[in-house]
């Protein structure tokens, strides 16, 4: 299914019903290696805590900003022009949202949940089936999406410390998806930047 129409898929779901949780349900295989669709998403799960963790202090920063500009708490005195102060109002009124309290799952965007996956399922295919499996035997499902995440970002953890056997292939994997990060779209959620 095609990316744009599983994101028009998960917007009718969740307009139907508001606790409706994307799950993407594309098992993957390879070379005998099985992995079900509830292992991929409990790594997906992983995956998405580490980089909500990870981001939240930025994603504070950004959020104080952007509410700063919904709520009209910006400086309107003579260092800006009257079309500056007229476009922020403007911008003020087109975004009349809530301002963003907390990070979670619910506040990522369904094409950077998608993105997430497919990040996922490339790192799967590029280290290939010994090496998640050792890690799978080692540690869970939630966990390897969590050293994914921090591996690929340079945070300090991730795969080098667990001394696993594929630790090369694992390493390279992750740093083949290259560094990612969440920001705050225009819509009040949150996205990937290299979601398309």
């Amino acid at each position: 299914m095609k990316k744009d129409t599983k994101q028009r898929l998960f917007e009718m779901m969740e307009k139907l019903d508001s606790s409706f949780i994307p799950k993407l349900n594309e098992a993957v295989d390879i070379n005998g290696f099985h992995l079900s669709d509830d292992e991929l998403n409990a790594i997906l799960k992983g995956y998405l805590e580490a980089a909500l963790w990870t981001e939240e202090e930025r994603l504070k920063e950004e959020s104080q900003s952007y509410n700063d500009a919904v709520t009209n708490d910006y400086d309107d005195e003579e260092d800006e022009s009257q079309e500056q102060i007229k476009f922020m109002e403007i911008m003020r009124n087109k975004l009349n949202t809530n301002p963003i309290l907390s990070f979670t799952r619910e506040s990522i965007d369904p094409n950077s949940l998608i993105q997430a996956y497919l990040d996922i399922k490339k790192f799967i295919n590029d280290a290939g089936a010994d090496a998640v499996s050792e890690t799978l035997d080692v540690n869970d499902e939630f966990q390897l999406g969590m050293d994914i995440w921090l591996t690929r970002n340079g945070h300090g953890s991730g795969f080098f410390d667990r001394s696993y056997d594929h630790e090369k292939e694992l390493m390279d994997a992750a740093h083949n998806l290259k560094e990612v990060d969440l920001y705050i779209g225009d819509d009040n959620k949150l996205h990937f930047s290299n979601a398309r």
